[in-house]
């Protein structure tokens, strides 16, 4: 494969609930995929979420009476900016030293996406999307035109798996079809538990970037995906 990939690292893989905040057993598995001998060459940027812990922050604030959105976007990006701090530390042996961050996305700055080592982490942008976005802005900086996702799910379905057991997982579809699917919406919900955020999804669009939605939780598929062997997943383009 290309000599860098972005991978957006849903955060519900990596805080998962209140005993279990932060699962460093997952980034150990991960660890071992990314440093797989066939990867040698290759460099990866890893957008991190926020997962149960920016869920429990959105909530608590909203019960303290705090109700701009805005307010609670910044809790969520800030969020994402911990966990990359986190992820940075676990992987200091592979991974830069600075994170990107808030204003990094923006400034169109390519030298500091430059990753001199194995790995590069980036937390929260701006507020008003997930991660997803952040994954996009990197890739701009990097020339990468693929996302891989790795999420708490192993695809896009044509309806909601949790609430239809009949549901069938597409193995490629268009932005189109994935915009139809999550009911065309053109805003992003904080905490919003998308497949693809909905801003995310129109930007690459756009751009005409695919996202490839894999099961994060399967590490041995992640693999195969990142090998350029048979993996079970979607692809949106």
């Amino acid at each position: 494969m290309g000599s860098t990939i972005v991978i957006k690292l849903g955060g519900s893989l990596l805080s998962k609930s209140e005993t279990e905040v932060f699962d460093y057993g997952y980034l150990s598995g991960l660890k071992d995929v990314l440093t797989d001998p066939a990867l040698v060459d290759t460099k990866f940027f890893i957008a991190v979420g926020g997962g149960y812990t920016m869920r429990k922050y959105r909530d608590l604030a909203r019960e303290a009476g705090v109700e701009n959105d805005l307010s609670i976007h910044w809790v969520g990006t800030t969020v994402n900016v911990l966990h990359a701090y986190l992820v940075n530390a676990y992987f200091a042996q592979l991974a830069d030293e600075d994170v990107i961050k808030y204003e990094d996305y923006y400034e169109g700055n390519k030298e500091k996406f430059v990753i001199n080592r194995k790995i590069k982490v980036g937390g929260g942008g701006r507020p008003g999307h997930s991660g997803d976005v952040d994954a996009i802005l990197a890739g701009d900086m990097l020339n990468s035109k693929v996302v891989v996702s790795l999420k708490n799910v192993d695809g896009v379905y044509d309806s909601d798996p949790k609430l239809n057991p009949q549901a069938k997982r597409l193995s490629k579809i268009s932005w189109k079809e994935y915009l139809d699917i999550i009911g065309n919406k053109d805003k992003h919900e904080p905490g919003g538990n998308y497949p693809i955020d909905p801003i995310a999804s129109r930007m690459a669009m756009e751009r005409k970037l695919k996202f490839v939605i894999l099961g994060g939780e399967d590490l041995e598929n992640c693999g195969k995906y990142l090998r350029g062997e048979e993996f079970v997943g979607t692809e949106v383009a």
